[in-house]
Formats: structure tokens, C-alpha cells, sequence
């Protein structure tokens, strides 16, 4: 698959992922933690599945993928998708999407040692221009937010596990179809969550959900999870670690805003000097070899 379209799926990826963080607060309004992915979950995946076979393509994944398979759906399903929806119950869906997305910090890190990438400097320079921004946002004062500590540290847990589960999957090529890949690791992922939930489960879990909570696990289940899954996987194999992970760095832009517009969260100057760091560092991450490699494809035709 070529970089432009690898550029397409990524923004898709943006919106699907920024807008996700004020509609996980919507749900959180009338329904746990644990409730909320045990709904939107296995009709992600199955959704995924689903498009699988209208498209005449295979479900199966060999048993040589079953280790990694597992491994991925623990630390990109389970253990993500509960942390960081902790993380918006206990804190704000803004906040909570500026901490998931120092995932890049633990990307590089991860690269590096399991993958053995080299760090270029507009990764570097991207890097700490992206950090910067994020430690902006988080010097503003939560002492409102009593739940603060324990949701940002799930949530800090909710993004290395996503760094680590981003990096394996690139540590072997994966001879499967993507969407299949994605819907079966989503519903792996959900099984040990499914378990949990029929013990810390309120009764009449799914009696207390009102119709804006129903709309947003509609859109957490098809765009959020389905729809954002079927691209970021795709993203995964097209760039490397450094690249897809620094690449996302968008994602808190969109969440800040859309949950300042959807669920009245406040912005201040910290707030758009830090989305100003930010988008510089998408500049060099993503800009910069997206125009020089426009430069070398060019030199390469007039060379012809």
C-alpha cells in the first residue's frame, strides 16, 4: 500500500479517534466503565468480521499467529480500551486524550530496543516539539478533579500499553487479512473483559442507558473502534513504528476541541499553544518525508 493512501487511513484515524474521548463521556453518563466496552466491543469487532464476508475474504488466522494475536488483543483491546476509559470517567475526555497520546514516548522506546529502528531527527525534533505540547496541557491545574491521580496513572498505563501493542504488531509480517485480524483481536480482547463485567456489573446494567448513551455506543462501536481499527492496522504495516506512533499526535488535538464543543470542557492559552507545538510536530513527522520523498520520485522521473 503506498504512503498516500497510508495518509488517508491516518486521518481517518484522527477523526474517528479525537471524537471518540467527549462521545465516551456521553455514555459514561449512563452506564460504568465495564459496561461500556462490553457493548461497544464485540459489535466492533464483529462489524469488522462482518465486512470480512460480504467482502468473500477469510476469517481464519492461522495457528502461527495465535501467540501474537493474543498478545495484542491483551495490550491494544483489554488492557487499553478499560484504562482509558477509566481515564475519561475519572478525569475529562480532553485530559484523558492528551495523556494517551504520549504513546509516542514509549513507541520510540519500544522500537528501538524490540525493533531495532533508528531514530531520525525530525523524529527526535518531532518528538520533543509533541511532548512539549502534552506536558503544556497537563501543567494546567485539576485540583477539581479529585479522581485526578488514579485516572491520569490508568490512563498512562492505557498509553504504554497501546506504544507496546503497536510495536509488536510490526515485529512480523502478517500474512492474514487485516480486517479479519482486526475484529478476531478485538473480541479475544473482549473476553477477559466480558468475564470481569459479570461480577462488578450494576444490575439492570443495560435498563439505566438513555438514548444519548446509546447514540454514542453506536459511534464508539462502528467509527471509533470498527471504522478507526480497519485504518490504524493498515497504518501499522504501511510506516514505521516512529512514524505511525508520532503521526497520532492529532488525535489530542481533535479530543481537546471537540470535547471543549460536545462537553463544555474549557480552553485556554496552554490549551492552543500546546495544539500550535503539536501540529509542529506532525509538520516534521509526517510533512517533511511525505515532501522529500515527493522530491526523490520526482528527481527519479526526470532521471528517466
Amino acid at each position: 500500500m503506498s504512503e498516500r493512501l497510508g495518509y488517508m487511513l491516518l486521518a481517518i484515524v484522527w477523526m474517528c479517534w479525537g471524537l471518540s474521548y467527549p462521545a465516551t463521556a456521553i455514555a459514561l453518563g449512563s452506564m460504568d466503565v465495564w459496561t461500556s466496552r462490553v457493548l461497544v466491543m464485540p459489535i466492533s469487532g464483529a462489524a469488522l468480521l462482518l465486512v470480512v464476508v460480504l467482502q468473500g475474504g477469510s476469517l481464519r488466522i492461522p495457528r502461527i499467529y495465535w501467540r501474537d494475536m493474543a498478545i495484542l488483543a491483551i495490550a491494544n483491546m483489554s488492557i487499553f480500551q478499560i484504562c482509558m476509559t477509566s481515564g475519561v470517567a475519572l478525569m475529562s475526555p480532553g485530559r484523558t486524550a492528551v495523556i494517551i497520546y504520549t504513546m509516542p514516548i514509549w513507541a520510540t522506546f519500544f522500537a528501538v530496543f524490540l525493533l531495532g529502528e533508528r531514530v531520525k531527527w525530525p523524529h527526535v525534533a518531532g518528538l520533543c516539539l509533541g511532548v512539549s505540547g502534552l506536558a503544556l496541557l497537563m501543567s494546567q491545574d485539576l485540583s477539581n478533579l479529585t479522581n485526578a491521580p488514579l485516572g491520569a496513572a490508568l490512563t498512562l498505563c492505557a498509553s504504554i500499553s497501546f506504544a507496546f501493542g503497536t510495536v509488536w504488531m510490526k515485529r512480523r509480517t502478517w500474512h492474514v487479512d487485516l480486517t479479519a485480524f482486526g475484529g478476531w483481536q478485538i473480541l479475544v480482547g473482549w473476553l477477559p473483559i466480558g468475564a470481569i463485567w459479570l461480577f462488578v456489573s450494576p444490575d439492570n446494567a443495560f435498563a439505566r442507558v438513555e438514548t444519548p448513551g446509546w447514540l454514542a455506543i453506536a459511534y464508539l462501536a462502528f467509527c471509533a473502534n470498527a471504522l478507526a481499527y480497519f485504518a490504524w492496522f493498515r497504518v501499522v504495516t504501511i510506516f514505521p513504528a516512529t512514524v505511525s506512533g508520532i503521526g497520532t499526535l492529532v488525535v489530542p488535538c481533535i479530543g481537546v476541541l471537540s470535547s471543549a464543543l460536545v462537553v463544555g470542557e474549557m480552553l485556554g492559552w496552554r490549551d492552543f499553544a500546546a495544539l500550535g507545538l503539536i501540529c509542529s510536530a506532525l509538520a516534521l513527522v509526517v510533512l517533511v518525508p511525505a515532501y522529500r520523498n515527493h522530491r526523490t520520485a520526482a528527481k527519479a522521473r526526470r532521471a528517466a
